[in-house]
């Protein structure tokens, strides 16, 4: 799964297919201000060092995506009781669909 840079300044910010299912499935991505407020990924040297990717929205951190030594995603969680109420009940489940891809970013 390719990530790409969210916006220009913030390198550490990206978007993908994971981020953009998330838009969707939490109805974000028909809100009239989903220019500024939607799913990314915190690619960081903490995250990077510690296995773990923070998936954000602006105001907080809304789970995390942990990775193995080849940036394969092992497994995902989504906090369904902090910031975004919207969110399906099996989200969780839903987003399953995504370990085992391998993350490929440039930083």
């Amino acid at each position: 799964m390719k990530l790409t840079n969210r916006n220009e300044w913030n390198k550490a910010e990206f978007q993908c297919a994971l981020t953009k299912e998330l838009d969707s499935l939490s109805k974000m991505d028909t809100s009239k201000y989903y220019d500024m407020f939607h799913h990314y990924i915190l690619v960081d040297q903490i995250g990077l060092k510690e296995k773990c990717l923070a998936i954000r929205v602006p105001g907080g951190t809304v789970g995390g995506i942990w990775i193995d030594e080849n940036n394969a995603i092992t497994k995902i969680h989504v906090d369904t009781d902090y910031v975004v109420k919207t969110y399906p009940s099996n989200i969780n489940e839903l987003m399953q669909k995504f370990v085992g891809e391998v993350i490929e970013v440039q930083l």
